[in-house]
């Protein structure tokens, strides 16, 4: 059902709702190579609608070389994806979880940050004299 799902979402974004085979079949290429995302979401969206028959509920029509979307098919993508959309709470409970930012990181002083720079370049440990300032 997945799969029927991604043609539905292919169809959505073309202009007009129309597509050739072969549009689909290439853009179904580069969405089920480039990573585990789009196939989890599919497959999250499958699970709402586990007996999705494109054709036979009439969300796809096909004309000759052509599968366009219907407005049935626009308004159930609609919303099975408002049915999908995580809860306020959900939200609440990802936007409070700890995500390390760069901004969050402490600075360094200008004279630390070229020392580390520098170490990075040769790559050998610069002496340190005994108030702790590289030689």
């Amino acid at each position: 059902m997945s799969f029927q799902l991604s043609i539905l979402k292919i169809l959505a974004g073309q202009p007009e709702g129309r597509a050739s085979l072969a549009v689909l079949k290439d853009y179904l290429a580069v969405f089920y190579t480039s990573g585990p995302e789009w196939t989890a979401r599919m497959k999250r969206l499958a699970e709402r609608a586990p007996d999705l028959n494109i054709f036979g509920q009439k969300l796809v029509a096909r004309e000759s070389g052509q599968w366009i979307i219907t407005e049935k098919g626009r308004a159930f993508l609609g919303s099975l994806e408002q049915m999908a959309m995580p809860t306020t709470q959900e939200r609440a409970l990802e936007g409070s979880r700890e995500k390390p930012l760069a901004s969050k990181l402490p600075v360094l002083p200008p004279a630390l940050q070229r020392r580390s720079a520098s170490r990075r370049r040769h790559g050998q440990k610069q002496p340190r004299t005994r108030d702790d300032r590289s030689a």
